[in-house]
């Protein structure tokens, strides 16, 4: 049997001689691009049909008092969270650059539109940020993921997929720059533009073709070939289109620095992404 050293890369040809032999590659001995498309292949829960599903991106949840857009699924392989904006565990659009803005406790009951079960609340980027102590201003500010977990009785009701527009296709590792097409899924796909990118890749503005209000929160928002970008998590006061997401991505890295959601990787749409939308003139 090979030994392998914690200390020691592995090169390419042994990799190669252990995969040949049927041996199994440690996680930490395989390269980044090795686990990356491990991850996104992992196995899924048995979703609903698409067309016919009641769970989705989209869909209402609410929280003491706070309703917000339910944003890109989540999973292990085994169950399956709802991912929105951590004000939406909070207390709303709030200012978070001190990473001290209060959020409710884990376990709280939340209501999800379109489930017969309550879900509940499992991860608050922000309460994270907290115990661990974050002073980056641009992350404190930015990080903004909580994770709803779906009751297992209700997955049977879930498909990740967008409403009437499929993927997401993975998630985005490219910064959008203006003028560059996107689509944020408000109540229906919607235009929008990309402005520009700040907060060291965090955080992203672009102009949504129509009226915004803070009543979406957590619209999820793809890229031109369908990739999850990240959750709208600030919007104007006073309707403009002008909006701010917040990059999945870099969310997904500090999620996994938590053990028990290091496998927890974004739900990719069983219908294919159909992008047809016109960018804002």
């Amino acid at each position: 049997m090979i030994r392998l050293s914690p200390r020691v890369g592995i090169a390419p040809a042994v990799l190669a001689v252990l995969a040949a032999a049927g041996g199994a590659i440690p996680a930490a001995a395989q390269p980044s691009a090795v686990r990356v498309a491990a991850a996104e292949s992992a196995a899924a829960p048995h979703w609903a049909a698409a067309g016919s599903s009641t769970v989705h991106p989209g869909v209402r949840v609410a929280m003491a008092g706070v309703t917000c857009v339910a944003g890109f699924l989540l999973t292990n392989g085994r169950q399956a969270f709802i991912g929105v904006p951590a004000g939406c565990s909070g207390a709303g659009q709030v200012d978070n650059s001190k990473c001290d803005a209060g959020q409710v406790p884990y376990g709280l009951n939340v209501t999800i539109g379109g489930a017969k079960y309550p879900g509940k609340l499992v991860y608050s980027s922000i309460t994270e940020m907290q115990l661990r102590s974050e002073r980056r201003v641009n992350v404190c500010a930015n990080n903004s993921l909580s994770l709803v977990r779906i009751d297992p009785r209700d997955i049977k009701r879930t498909n990740p997929s967008i409403p009437a527009l499929g993927g997401p296709t993975g998630v985005s590792t490219a910064e959008p720059t203006a003028p560059a097409q996107l689509t944020a899924y408000l109540s229906s796909p919607t235009p929008a533009q990309a402005l520009s990118s700040g907060s060291g890749g965090w955080a992203h503005t672009m102009m949504v073709d129509g009226p915004v209000s803070a009543t979406f929160a957590g619209a999820p928002v793809l890229t031109s070939d369908g990739k999850a970008l990240g959750l709208v998590t600030v919007t104007p006061d006073g309707g403009s289109g002008r909006v701010i997401a917040t990059n999945l991505r870099l969310e997904l890295r500090y999620l996994h620095k938590l053990k028990k959601f290091a496998d927890v990787t974004l739900a990719k749409g069983t219908r294919k992404f159909a992008s047809g939308l016109q960018l804002l003139g």
